[in-house]
């Protein structure tokens, strides 16, 4: 076998480990995952996941890391597909944003306990691998758009509303009846858009 084939299929069983890792993360968070369900969920020995990965720490950073990267990345625009204005560019990605967070569970609730149930360290490592540059592309086009306002305060809440929302519609409910009938993600752009008039 050539090292070229032995370097692929190593590859591809570490892309593998880390999509069916970043699966169980989102469905049992940190502290209900162990290495021996993650290596069952990927159908591999214990030994073979150490081959790969330094422990559960690592796992997680590289998992949650490389699954929001690759979902945040299909959103932003690529060259050639610049919006007219500063206004329009920002809008189409926090509309795709919303999409994308509505429409994968995976994604939502990696980011949903990666806000709750990570450490400091985690956090900051996998915020700095996979959130920085989403955070301040948007940051960027808020400021662009418009400068008197406190961009990263904004986006931040933006961001915060997003992830939660979901997850809180129930208690939207209860707490504010009428919110129920707005439970569309797109009703989060509506008022983001008529919080910045």
């Amino acid at each position: 076998m050539a090292a070229g084939e032995v370097g692929g299929k190593r590859e591809r069983t570490r892309a593998m480990i880390l999509l069916c890792s970043a699966q169980q993360f989102a469905k049992h968070g940190y502290n209900g995952v162990s290495m021996d369900l993650l290596a069952k969920a990927a159908k591999l020995t214990k030994g073979a996941l150490y081959d790969h990965f330094k422990g559960k720490d690592d796992v997680y950073v590289q998992s949650t890391s490389t699954y929001l990267e690759t979902a945040l990345k299909k959103i932003k625009p690529v060259h050639g597909e610049e919006a007219a204005s500063a206004e329009e560019a920002l809008f189409s990605y926090l509309g795709k944003f919303l999409d994308i967070i509505h429409s994968d569970l995976v994604l939502r609730r990696l980011m949903l306990r990666l806000v709750t149930e990570s450490t400091s360290s985690t956090v900051q490592e996998i915020a700095r691998k996979a959130l920085a540059e989403p955070f301040h592309y948007t940051v960027d086009l808020l400021s662009t758009y418009r400068p008197e306002i406190d961009a990263q305060e904004c986006v931040y809440s933006f961001y915060c509303n997003a992830i939660l929302r979901e997850d809180l519609t129930s208690i939207m409910g209860v707490l504010s009846p009428n919110i129920t009938a707005q439970t569309s993600p797109h009703t989060l752009l509506s008022h983001f858009r008529k919080t910045l008039a």
